[in-house]
C-alpha cells in the first residue's frame, strides 16, 4: 500500500481571487458521507457551531452522494468553471455570492441555496433551521419563534477584496498514512469465582495492527491472596507462580494482529481470580492510525470449572453517554444478575434466567436499565438522563453475577457452599464478539481521518508520578498541536472503609468528588473543562483522599494519556510563487529529518511531479512559496516532541530540519497537484453567515 501525505492546490476561483483563505482543520469525522449524518443524528441537541464547521471545512463530495454531484454538474448547479466538488459548501456559497453581481442574468444565489439546503437536510433530519447570509434570510424551513432550545452560531467568511487582481497560489497538505510509534496500556477488570479446588480460566484477546512491530512490552499479573496463576500468551506458557507474575519483556510473545492472553487461577481459598493491578504495556511501530473504541467493551472468555462467576466492569467513555446495552452468551448459567456499584454499595438492577444445562443469550437493554435505575436509585422518579450525565464524567461500575450474588458485603457463588462441593457443570461466559457491552456516546474529541494517535506513558516508578499525603500527583506536558482525548490510570488502592471520599483535580481545580468504590482499580477522564489537559503547557493531575482511611498505594500506579495530532494543514495564505524553480521544476525531492525515539534519521520524500528540484527542509522559504508554506505547516503538526519553536513554522530551525526533526516517519508516496489562480475581482466586504437550528415538534 502506498503511504505518505498528499498536497493539493484546487482550482479555486476562475473569476474570483481569494486574497486570504480562512484555514481550519476538519473537526468532524470525514471517513464517509454517512459518518457525518450518524454523528449529528446521535446528538440529543444539535450544535449549530458543529454544523457550520462541517459546512466550512468538509469538501462537498464527502457530504453529498456522487450521483447528486453528477446531476448538479449536468444541470449547472455546480458550474465547474467557478467551483469544484472538492470545495466546501461555504466556499461554494461565497464564490456564487461574490460572482452574482457580475452576472445578474444567472441566478447563482439559487444554485448556492440548492447546495446548502441539500446538505443541511442530510445533516439535520428532524430539525428546523434558518440560514442567514449577510442579514438576508437565505433558507428557512419553518418559524423559529415557536421553537425552544434554538442553537445559533455565526461565522465570517473573510479575505475577499473588491477589484484587486494580484496573482497568487495557495496549497494544503494532509497525511493518508504515516509510520507512528504507538503506546498502549491494557488493564484487566476483576473476574472472580469460588475458590477451593475450582479452576478459573480468563482469556482475553488484545488486538494490535497487523503490521505492528513490537518494540517494548511488559506485564504484571496479580492474584488473590494464596492462589496460583499460570499465564499463557498465544498458546505458549509464559510463567506459573503464586502471588503475582511480573514479566519485564514480553516482546518475544507478542505479534501483529490478535494476541491471546489466558490467565488460569487455581489453588485458592474462598475466592480465586484476577486481582487489581493486572496490566500489560505495549510499545510498537505501525502505519495504522486506527484506535479502539472505548465504548465497546469486549467481554473476556471465562470458564469456571465448578462455581458461578463475578465480573466487574469499571468502564469509561470520553464523551456524553446516550445509551448502554449489554449482551452475554453463557453456558450452564441459571441466573445472570446486573448490579450498579457506587461507593461501597452494590444495587441490584436486573436479574434474568439463562439456561442451567446449555447455552443461552442474556441481554440488558438501555430501556431496561433506564427503568430499573429510575426505580432502584431514584424512587420511581425519572433520573436516567441525569444518571448518564454523571457517569459520563468518570469511571463507573457495573458488576455482573453469573450464578453469583451479592449480599451483606460478600459475594456468594452457586456451586460452592463454603462447606462442600456441589458437583455441577462448568460455567462459561463466551467472549467477544458473542458477549459485549456497547456504550453509545457523543465524543468530546472528534476523530478525523487525519487524526494521528499519540500517547504519554507513565510506568511504575516514573519520576513524574508521586504519592503525597497517600494520594497521587502526576505532572505531564501536552504539545501545542495536541487534541486531548483521555487519561487512563490503573491505580493501586488500599480500600479500608466506605467513608473515604476521592477528589480529583486537574491544574489545581477539582473536577470530581465522590465516594471511593470498594472495587476501585481505575481512574479515567477526558477534557471536561477548557482548563483541563491544556495543550502547550505543563498540567498536573491529582488524587486527594478526604475522610476515611483508604489511600493510593505508593508505587502501584501506572497510566497513559492519549491525544491526537492532526496530519492536516489546510489552505494557507496566498503567495506570489508556487514552488522554487517553477515552472522549470514541477516538484521537490525533499530531504527532511525524523526522530525515531533514539536517534535522528535523514529521510527523502517526493513532492509533486517530475522534474524534481533537489532541496532540503532548511532551504524552504515559507514567506514566498505556497508549497513551502504547506510543507512546513504540516511538519509543525508532526513535531510534537521537543519542538524548538512550538506553534511557529516560519522561524528557523524549521520543523523537519536536522536540528528540529519531526516525530512521524513519512514513507514514500507523496504527490502534489497544482493550479494557478486568476485575475478576477472578489467580494468588497466579508460575508457573515448565521445558522439557527431547533428540534421540530
Amino acid at each position: 500500500m502506498r503511504r505518505g501525505f498528499i498536497f493539493t492546490l484546487d482550482v479555486l476561483l476562475a473569476f474570483i481571487l481569494v486574497s486570504t483563505i480562512v484555514v481550519g482543520v476538519v473537526t468532524t469525522q470525514i471517513n464517509t458521507q454517512s459518518l457525518y449524518q450518524t454523528y449529528m443524528r446521535e446528538q440529543s441537541m444539535k450544535s449549530a457551531g458543529d454544523v457550520l464547521t462541517i459546512l466550512r471545512t468538509v469538501p462537498l463530495n464527502q457530504l453529498v452522494p456522487g450521483d447528486v454531484i453528477k446531476e448538479w454538474i449536468q444541470n449547472g448547479t455546480l458550474n465547474t468553471t467557478l467551483v469544484s466538488p472538492d470545495m466546501s459548501p461555504l466556499d461554494i456559497l461565497a464564490t456564487y455570492w461574490a460572482i452574482q453581481p457580475l452576472y445578474p442574468s444567472v441566478d447563482y444565489k439559487r444554485r448556492a441555496k440548492t447546495v446548502i439546503n441539500y446538505v443541511l437536510q442530510r445533516l439535520l433530519p428532524g430539525y428546523g433551521y434558518e440560514f442567514v447570509v449577510s442579514n438576508e434570510s437565505f433558507i428557512r424551513t419553518s418559524n423559529p419563534q415557536a421553537a425552544e432550545d434554538i442553537s445559533t452560531s455565526s461565522m465570517v467568511l473573510s479575505g475577499y477584496s473588491y477589484n484587486r487582481t494580484p496573482r497568487g497560489y495557495v496549497a494544503r497538505a494532509y497525511l493518508t498514512r504515516a509510520t507512528v510509534i504507538r503506546e498502549d496500556l491494557y488493564g484487566w477488570f476483576r473476574v472472580l469465582a469460588g475458590g477451593g479446588d475450582n479452576v478459573l480460566n480468563i482469556t482475553r484477546v488484545i488486538h494490535l495492527p497487523s503490521d505492528a512491530q513490537i518494540l517494548e512490552a511488559d506485564g504484571k499479573f496479580v492474584t488473590r491472596q494464596g492462589e496460583r496463576v499460570t499465564l499463557y500468551i498465544n498458546g505458549r506458557r509464559v510463567s506459573r507462580r503464586y502471588d503475582q507474575i511480573n514479566i519485564n519483556d514480553l516482546t518475544g510473545y507478542l505479534q501483529g494482529g490478535d494476541n491471546v492472553f489466558s490467565l488460569v487461577f487455581d489453588d485458592g481459598y474462598d475466592e480465586i481470580g484476577s486481582a487489581s493491578g493486572t496490566t500489560v504495556y505495549v510499545k510498537y511501530k505501525s502505519n495504522s492510525l486506527e484506535v479502539e473504541d472505548p465504548g465497546l467493551i469486549r467481554i473476556y472468555n471465562v470458564i469456571s470449572e465448578r462455581t458461578g462467576i463475578m465480573y466487574l466492569l469499571e468502564m469509561f467513555v470520553p464523551g456524553n453517554i446516550t445509551s448502554i446495552n449489554m449482551k452475554f452468551k453463557v453456558r450452564n448459567v441459571n441466573i445472570v444478575r446486573l448490579y450498579y456499584g457506587f461507593g461501597g454499595n452494590l444495587y441490584l438492577l436486573l436479574e434474568k434466567y439463562a439456561n442451567p444445562n446449555g447455552d443461552a443469550i442474556v441481554e440488558f437493554t438501555d430501556d431496561e436499565i433506564r427503568t430499573k435505575v429510575n426505580e432502584v436509585l431514584c424512587g420511581g422518579n425519572d433520573c436516567y438522563e441525569e444518571f448518564k450525565k454523571n457517569i459520563s464524567r468518570m469511571v463507573f461500575d457495573f458488576v455482573i453475577g453469573f450464578d453469583a450474588y451479592y449480599e451483606d458485603g460478600d459475594w456468594y457463588y452457586e456451586g460452592y457452599d463454603y462447606n462442600q462441593w456441589k458437583r455441577e457443570k462448568e460455567r462459561i461466559i463466551y467472549g467477544y464478539p458473542d458477549s459485549y457491552v456497547k456504550i453509545e456516546y457523543i465524543p468530546r474529541t472528534v476523530r478525523t481521518m487525519y487524526s494521528i494517535p499519540i500517547s504519554i506513558y507513565f510506568p511504575y516508578g516514573d519520576s513524574r508520578v508521586s504519592y503525597p499525603g497517600q494520594g497521587l500527583r502526576v505532572e505531564y506536558y501536552l504539545p501545542p498541536t495536541a487534541e486531548p482525548w483521555y487519561a487512563d490510570w490503573w491505580v493501586g488502592y488500599r480500600f479500608r472503609d466506605y467513608s473515604t471520599i476521592q477528589n480529583l483535580y486537574e491544574n489545581n481545580r477539582r473536577f470530581y468528588s465522590g465516594p471511593l468504590g470498594r472495587y476501585a482499580i481505575r481512574v479515567a477522564y477526558t477534557r471536561l473543562y477548557d482548563w483541563m489537559m491544556q495543550p502547550g503547557q505543563n498540567n498536573v493531575f491529582e488524587i486527594k483522599m478526604t475522610n476515611g482511611n483508604s489511600y493510593v498505594r505508593n508505587g502501584e500506579t501506572r497510566g497513559i494519556i492519549k491525544y491526537f495530532i492532526q496530519g492536516y494543514a489546510g489552505y494557507g495564505d496566498v503567495f506570489p510563487y508556487l514552488l522554487q524553480g517553477y515552472p522549470t521544476y514541477k516538484g521537490y525531492n525533499l530531504t527532511y529529518y525524523y526522530y525515531n525515539g533514539r536517534t535522528t534519521e535523514e529521510r527523502t520524500i517526493l513532492v509533486g511531479d517530475s522534474p524534481y528540484k533537489v532541496i532540503s527542509v532548511e532551504d524552504l522559504d515559507p514567506t514566498k512559496y505556497a508549497v513551502d508554506d504547506a510543507v512546513l505547516r504540516l511538519f509543525n503538526q508532526l513535531n510534537y516532541l521537543n519542538d524548538l519553536n512550538p506553534g511557529d513554522w516560519k522561524v528557523p530551525p524549521y520543523d523537519g530540519s536536522q536540528q528540529n526533526p519531526i516525530d512521524v516517519d513519512l514513507p514514500a508516496g507523496v504527490t502534489i497537484q497544482m493550479a494557478s489562480m486568476g485575475n478576477i475581482p472578489g467580494l468588497f466586504t466579508p460575508i457573515t453567515v448565521t445558522l439557527r437550528i431547533w428540534r421540530e415538534s
